[in-house]
């Protein structure tokens, strides 16, 4: 019998018949003069379905010739899977009463997964905050504030947000997340970019982990290009000559030599983020095959992050006996970042930003001062001016992804096998 969302059928069209004569049973949803169609695990010919009751066959007489009646063409499962249907049957009208009761507009997504439970098992916001949670349990306080922010603009472009399902962001739902950003809240392409791949990763977290499904995914081909959203920006490395000036310069204030050296301590560790140099502390420095190295993971990478060796050369040990004559190091921190000791968490993240900024703001004079035209100086210009200056050495974009410590060529390339600290060693030589 016909329900009003959803009923039972033989799907018995030509491109569906199988090899035994067989048609597959399917349950067709409906909503707004839409409809889906999704195959339930049962097949039978025309002769064993009974399309008033939306059931097998139980009982099929035939009057044979000789006038004897015989049950014929009866499924040979027919009961077990009459039980089963009857199953689907009271879901759907549970799940509609749900949907119902919790004023849900669903969406024929919705009622697929709610209805046949497949690899879904968890709400996008719920999935979200289980991996905000891991994130913070492990010391990431970048990504998980990443994450957090992401989830934050999702809701408010969406306040039913919460009732969502991974297979409901499609591409028609990144498009119009994609319009609120830029229309409503006048966001650059740079922005919807930091939205965007956060988003894209957490997608593709969960069809990993079997809790979403390819068939929706609205960033693989024709989908939805976070690629395309990279702007133009001002030149973000330091010309060789302007790199040999801030060496060389001399400064009369403090707060410009701690500047100076920081960039320049970045720049000699290949580029090394502020984030990671605040984290640096004297067990940071260890041997490796005979050599005084810096070794260190990046906080920035998720999951397993494999370790990154720097030599200590003659320029990083000059700085590092700067640092420790010239400055206040807290507790075991080996550089003079962290000013305040027990910080930890959501705290410790939020003042390492506040010295970024000061950092960025003596930066900036600095580069008035030296009269840098057409750089932005700014803390991340260091990993900029050390790939480029390898670049332009001719050193091997392989061994360059390697010193930066990307997982992607396109950041630069798919993370790699280790080269080894002593080949990177002999590319710092031409800095």
């Amino acid at each position: 019998m016909k329900k009003q969302n959803y009923n039972f059928k033989l799907d018995a069209s030509e491109t569906r018949i199988r090899k035994d004569g067989s048609y597959p049973v399917v349950l067709i949803i409906r909503k707004n003069d839409k409809a889906k169609k999704l195959a339930l695990p049962f097949t039978a010919i025309p002769e064993q379905w009974n399309s008033e009751y939306q059931l097998f066959e139980v009982e099929k007489w035939i009057i044979q010739s000789d006038g004897k009646r015989v049950k014929r063409y009866l499924h040979p499962d027919r009961e077990q899977n009459n039980k089963a249907l009857n199953v689907y049957d009271k879901r759907c009208e549970d799940v509609l009463k749900d949907f119902f009761e919790k004023r849900i507009d669903w969406t024929l997504n919705q009622f697929e997964q709610a209805v046949l439970n497949r690899t879904e098992k968890k709400g996008v916001e719920q999935y979200f905050n289980q991996h905000i949670e891991k994130l913070d349990k492990a010391g990431h306080v970048g990504n998980k504030i990443c994450y957090q922010n992401t989830l934050n603009m999702l809701k408010l472009h969406n306040p039913k947000f919460g009732n969502l399902v991974f297979s409901e962001l499609d591409l028609k739902y990144i498009n119009s997340f994609h319009e609120y950003l830029y229309s409503e809240r006048g966001c650059a392409n740079n922005t919807i970019k930091y939205y965007m791949r956060a988003l894209r990763a957490l997608l593709n977290k969960a069809i990993t982990n079997k809790e979403a499904s390819e068939t929706t995914y609205p960033f693989g081909k024709n989908g939805y290009s976070v690629a395309g959203l990279t702007e133009e920006t001002e030149k973000r490395y330091l010309p060789g000559e302007y790199l040999d000036k801030l060496k060389t310069v001399t400064l009369e204030t403090y707060p410009l030599n701690w500047s100076r050296n920081l960039f320049l301590f970045s720049y000699y560790c290949q580029g090394m983020s502020f984030v990671d140099m605040a984290a640096l502390t004297n067990e940071s420095i260890k041997f490796d095959s005979g050599q005084r190295c810096i070794v260190y993971k990046r906080q920035k990478t998720e999951g397993k992050a494999r370790f990154i060796f720097i030599q200590i050369s003659e320029q990083i040990q000059s700085l590092l006996d700067w640092f420790k004559l010239n400055s206040p190091l807290i507790g075991e921190h080996l550089l003079p970042i962290v000013s305040i000791e027990g910080y930890e968490g959501d705290q410790l993240y939020e003042h390492i930003r506040n010295r970024n900024k000061k950092f960025n703001i003596h930066l900036k004079s600095l580069a008035k001062g030296l009269k840098f035209e057409g750089v932005k100086l700014t803390s991340y210009v260091s990993r900029h001016s050390y790939a480029m200056r390898l670049k332009e050495s001719n050193v091997s974009e392989d061994v360059i992804s390697e010193a930066l410590g990307h997982k992607e060529l396109s950041t630069t390339k798919v993370y790699l096998s280790s080269f080894g600290s002593k080949v990177i060693a002999e590319a710092n030589k031409n800095l």
